[in-house]
């Protein structure tokens, strides 16, 4: 595996931050049958849910304290995104999965200001933003959207800084509400008698005023900044309230691009989702099946394999690989974690040439091989009679009951109704939750990076 050390300054910060386990954000840290800290960094953009991915390894990250990277402080309480661009301190091995445990997780909030698309460009807080096919794109419920529907929204953009003072994004989702103005970008020129800096592109400029603070030092053109500021609308100068430097270059973000990957690091398989289908839908060419689309951790998923798609149903727990384009799931091969019942006999060489290859994974015995094979994480609405009594777990078209007897509430969070995150593995229609977590939910219809 590779991991990133993040730059100094960060770096720094995140040391400084250390002691802030218990006392912030989205839990208390690891059980303490979990191997210690490595106090190792990996810097990356999130490529895969259920748990995370990032750099290609896979994070379990229920008990992980979620914190803004620019403070080391504040919690992060809403749910972790693909496109996200994070920092990844682990706190040992998970002695039953034997994957890397985060024991925080530093988002690298993105660019907030109301967006402008007007003739294929686009723009936020007056700052010049690019877009591809794996951009996600998402409305204010947590839904694919597109261009036209973000514009005159607020918006956050998370990204990759480029040299040229352009801003590659990766996840752009609408917010609700206003919010004050915040701008992430590579330095293109400083006056240092004047205190202003220029953000952006030659075309797409915008000055930031940082009379009103003391600077920070090692600022030059070319490090990548972030500029706060009280304005709530987009102005061609705006007077800085806090200013940041995230790094000395933006080539730090060109190796979050070339170190995007999933876990098998095969090209065609940059993605994945980890977790149980919801909202399936056949697809057709007239009366024949064609594939069908699905939701895992809240992502549309588009399979194209007739035999698969008759035979998968709304709960069935697996891993899907491909790459995402528009926000949907093209998926090249999808595992069943654990034993399956459904009948589907293609093989892993995909001999029946439906272009989707397809592996069950060995039959499970022991209570152990059980959690090894099936252990993920929902964020879903809670629902119980009393505390950790009569418990259900509800995420789109899927309920689960939910077998509370020896959850461990990080944090001693403990609700009886509301948003959370588990970490636990099935049994049939019965999630048996190992940890748990309350979360703030985000959004209003409860839609979200959620299964």
């Amino acid at each position: 595996m590779s991991h990133r050390v993040f730059k100094p300054k960060l770096l720094a910060l995140l040391l400084a931050a250390s002691g802030l386990l218990t006392a912030c954000g989205g839990g208390g840290g690891g059980s303490a049958s979990v191997s210690p800290s490595t106090g190792t960094l990996s810097s990356g953009t999130i490529s895969g849910l259920g748990s995370i991915i990032v750099n290609g390894v896979r994070y379990e990250s229920v008990g992980a304290n979620v914190l803004d990277a620019d403070d080391g402080i504040t919690a992060i309480t809403t749910p972790l995104r693909i496109g996200m661009t994070v920092s990844v301190e682990q706190n040992g091995t998970d002695p039953v999965t034997l994957r890397p445990v985060a024991g925080k997780i530093l988002v690298q909030s993105g660019i907030q200001g109301i967006a402008s698309y007007v003739g294929n460009s686009l723009t936020v807080a007056g700052l010049p933003v690019t877009t591809d096919t794996s951009t996600i794109l998402l409305d204010a419920n947590g839904f694919v959207t597109n261009l036209a529907a973000l514009n005159n929204l607020n918006v956050e953009v998370y990204g990759l800084p480029q040299a040229d003072g352009s801003f590659l994004a990766t996840l752009v989702e609408a917010e609700l509400g206003p919010h004050p103005v915040k701008m992430v970008g590579t330095v293109q020129s400083i006056n240092t008698n004047a205190k202003t800096l220029v953000l952006g592109t030659s075309a797409n400029t915008i000055t930031i005023d940082y009379t009103s603070i003391t600077p920070p030092s090692g600022l030059v053109a070319g490090a990548v900044v972030v500029a706060k500021s009280s304005a709530t609308t987009t102005a061609s100068t705006y007077s800085a309230n806090s200013l940041q430097i995230r790094s000395t270059t933006s080539s730090t973000y060109t190796s979050y691009a070339s170190n995007y990957s999933g876990t098998t690091r095969v090209a065609n398989e940059r993605n994945e989702l980890y977790g149980a289908v919801s909202d399936k839908a056949l697809t057709y060419s007239g009366v024949n099946v064609t594939g069908c689309t699905f939701r895992i951790q809240g992502i549309q998923v588009q399979a194209s394999s007739a035999a698969l798609c008759n035979s998968i149903a709304n709960g069935t727990y697996v891993e899907a690989k491909g790459t995402l384009s528009n926000g949907v799931l093209n998926t090249t091969r999808i595992e069943f974690e654990g034993s399956t019942s459904n009948g589907y006999s293609d093989d892993w060489n995909d001999s029946d040439s439906d272009g989707l290859h397809h592996r069950s994974l060995s039959t499970l015995n022991t209570a152990s091989e059980l959690q090894a094979n099936r252990s993920f994480e929902i964020y879903g609405a809670l629902s119980c009679s009393a505390l950790n009594v009569g418990c259900t777990l509800t995420r789109g078209a899927v309920t689960y009951t939910a077998d509370m007897s020896t959850a461990r509430w990080d944090d001693y969070q403990a609700i009886v109704n509301g948003y959370v995150e588990a970490k636990g593995y099935l049994t049939g229609s019965t999630f048996k939750v190992i940890k748990i977590e309350a979360k703030d939910r985000r959004y209003g219809s409860g839609h979200g990076d959620d299964d």
